[in-house]
């Protein structure tokens, strides 16, 4: 399943008849294009819903909250276009290359969260409409608070179609986020095999004095990170997105607590925000732990010809070649998310420490507005 998720998305991002037979490259260039049509149609109606809405603070913030996302969602369709050969040599490059069966089954459970997520914000929606006893038909639609496409009618079966049309954002933005977080981990994945192959053929050939292994060792470390950097060029400006973003999510969801508490925000946005945020927060962690493991791999490999006694023989070619294999692993292997911080560990404990002070902040605002009120 993982194997075939993968190799469909990688399929998506290529779109060509050089790798995919007609029809299917035709139809994933509809569907790129079907994707980047809707989104941009749903941030346009969404953007001018909020500068005309006469509405509550929640409808408004629920606008701008869709209007972020639909955006985001457009940046990483189009950052995927523009990078559709890096996408290419990436695809051919982890052609053959099996991955560990741990991280098969975690790919795979980030793939059945992706398919239950949007299922759940769509039925959470439609019980709300349908349990409210304030709406009724004939009212404004809504998803669950703003109505992009205002159509009166008392007609049941022009509300389902619209509630299908609302509910094609949603889908469409779980799909694009679990393509962000398949390939990366799956990537990653396939980097990681390479280099326990990697650590493998170092350590054969030091034990062995073989200079034959070792010329294999420094060609296939060559390519991985020709692989890496393309990695680098197709992940980092949608990391250094995502993680702003959940960030900033993660924030304004904690802030939201003290506007429902005053009765400014209804609490079913409150709902809707804390599982996004749960979201957010698994995602930062999958992109810190990926890479922080891959660096690791990685060092692992220049420590391993550090500490070997082979480093001061007195054979010179096979010295040479055991300098040339540390020159090119003291390389250092980086996402630089955005050109401003790395993606690893200190990251998300950054992140962690930051949230859990926001924390702090909002529970002795809350126990001020509680004791005010109490007064």
């Amino acid at each position: 399943m993982v194997h075939y998720m993968a190799e469909m998305f990688f399929k998506k991002a290529i779109c060509s008849d050089d790798d995919l037979h007609g029809r299917d490259a035709m139809r994933m260039v509809f569907f790129t294009y079907g994707e980047l049509a809707i989104t941009l149609f749903f941030a346009v109606s969404t953007y001018l819903s909020i500068v005309h809405s006469t509405e509550d603070l929640s409808v408004r913030l629920y606008g701008v909250l869709c209007l972020i996302i639909q955006l985001l969602i457009f940046a990483f369709i189009s950052f995927r276009s523009y990078h559709r050969s890096h996408f290419r040599d990436m695809y051919q490059r982890s052609r053959g290359m099996e991955i560990s069966e741990n991280s098969n089954r975690k790919i795979a459970a980030v793939i059945k969260h992706h398919l239950i997520m949007p299922n759940v914000f769509v039925v959470i929606s439609a019980l709300y409409k349908i349990s409210s006893d304030r709406v009724h038909i004939g009212d404004p639609f809504t998803f669950p608070f703003m109505d992009v496409l205002p159509i009166e009618t008392t007609s049941v079966a022009v509300y389902v179609c619209k509630y299908v049309v609302y509910a094609l954002p949603v889908y469409l933005t779980q799909i694009e986020v679990c393509f962000l977080h398949v390939t990366y981990m799956y990537s990653t994945s396939i980097m990681k095999s390479h280099f326990q192959i990697l650590e493998k053929q170092v350590e054969e050939a030091m034990v062995n004095k073989d200079e034959h292994k070792l010329m294999i060792a420094i060609k296939h470390h060559q390519e991985l990170l020709k692989f890496f950097k393309e990695m680098k060029t197709v992940y980092e400006k949608p990391i250094f997105l995502i993680i702003v973003s959940c960030g900033l999510y993660i924030g304004l969801t904690s802030s939201l607590i003290i506007q429902v508490i005053q009765g400014f925000i209804h609490q079913i946005l409150l709902g809707i925000c804390i599982v996004s945020s749960l979201e957010c927060a698994l995602t930062i962690i999958i992109y810190c732990v990926y890479a922080t493991n891959l660096y690791d791999l990685h060092d692992r490999i220049l420590n391993a010809l550090f500490q070997h006694q082979l480093l001061y023989s007195q054979n010179k070619s096979f010295k040479q070649l055991i300098l040339i294999m540390m020159t090119r692993a003291t390389i250092p292997l980086e996402f630089k998310a955005g050109s401003i911080f790395t993606v690893n560990m200190n990251l998300l404990v950054r992140i962690l420490k930051f949230a859990y002070t926001v924390f702090n902040v909002l529970i002795t605002s809350i126990n001020h507005q509680l004791i005010k009120t109490a007064v």
